[in-house]
């Protein structure tokens, strides 16, 4: 059995502790929050002990592993903490609120030789890894373009949160939902090497941070991920795209509000005309949680890297920094620059 310790015990936290408890190979033995009560109903839901502080849990030597389900200011350092005691983590993307608190998480994993993995839970939605299969079946022929949509409306207060306070969070709706769709956006296309695009802030009262970002990521031979992500978007939506010479893969939906999930399977038509299409429909529970915890043990198990671990989620956040500069300075920025 695997000897688990979270750290957070809001809604993220609640998700991960139900699906490690639920492992066959998984135990939840300490819960450490800020709010002690919210860490104490939680681990009396299963069966687990509470830490006194985080400090407390990651030392604990007994433990295999954390994970850190906390608001950004505290992702990096709990995460470099566990990792310097030798445990494996899983934390909540993006792993910090900037490529330096990144960096270090990542070199704190690579120092002590275990495990770090990102909790881009996205790449395990079926609709996703639907489009994901027949990308690699080489079905689409070859890569031309990716477009994502990612948003929703917020709620009243929203501007009192967390979220929009930059000290807290290291940026704005481009570092919240569209790490998302920029890690799914280099997963299908290996890397960028150039990003230009706008950001704005139309509505929420949360400036400097954005609540819309609109960005277009190239590649080195021209291929163009187009990404916009917004607060603004009122009716949740999610919408993943990728279109390739001989036909198209798309992702839509999330489950509950974002709408039913399902994904398209088009292809060209070689004399034009209507593509042939097919739909496939994902009803059901959302999985992705479950799938992203088994990957992170096969992990362990087997030596073998998981999907989105440390060095790419160093990767996403490089590129969103990009982009911010970039918007900043209404120009292109390379991959030679250093975000910032």
């Amino acid at each position: 059995m695997y000897r688990v310790g979270l750290v957070g015990a809001g809604g993220m936290g609640q998700k991960r502790a139900a699906v490690v408890s639920a492992h066959p190979q998984c135990e939840l033995v300490l819960v450490c929050d800020l709010d002690r009560a919210a860490a104490a109903d939680l681990a009396q839901r299963y069966g687990a002990a509470q830490a006194s502080s985080w400090e407390q849990l990651v030392a604990t030597e007994d433990l295999d592993m954390v994970v850190v389900s906390t608001t950004h200011e505290w992702l990096a350092p709990i995460s470099v903490a566990a990792l310097r005691a030798g445990k494996h983590v899983l934390a909540e993307k993006p792993l910090g609120r900037n490529p330096e608190e990144v960096g270090q998480v990542v070199a704190a994993a690579a120092q002590a030789g275990r495990w770090l993995k990102a909790g881009y839970n996205h790449r395990y939605h079926p609709a996703i890894a639907k489009v994901r299969a027949v990308f690699e079946a080489g079905e689409l022929g070859p890569l031309h373009f990716v477009r994502g949509r990612y948003g929703h409306g917020g709620r009243p207060g929203y501007e009192r949160e967390w979220r929009a306070d930059p000290a807290r969070s290291g940026g704005g709706e481009m570092l919240d939902q569209g790490a998302h769709l920029v890690d799914l956006a280099l997963w299908f296309m290996g890397d960028f090497s150039r990003v230009t695009g706008m950001l704005s802030t139309s509505y929420w009262p949360i400036a400097p941070l954005e609540d819309n970002a609109f960005g277009l990521f190239a590649t080195p031979v021209g291929q163009v991920a187009s990404l916009h992500v917004s607060w603004t978007q009122w009716k949740n939506l999610f919408s993943f795209e990728v279109f390739g010479r001989d036909g198209y893969a798309t992702a839509h939906g999330l489950g509950r509000s974002y709408g039913p999930e399902h994904a398209l399977v088009g292809r060209r038509a070689l004399w034009g005309g209507p593509p042939q299409e097919e739909r496939f429909d994902f009803p059901g529970e959302d999985q992705s949680w479950a799938l992203e915890w088994e990957d992170f043990i096969r992990a362990i198990q087997t030596g073998h890297a998981p999907l989105a671990e440390g060095s790419q989620a160093l990767k996403t956040m490089e590129w969103i920094y990009r982009l911010y500069l970039a918007a900043r300075e209404g120009r292109s920025v390379g991959v030679a620059e250093a975000p910032s």
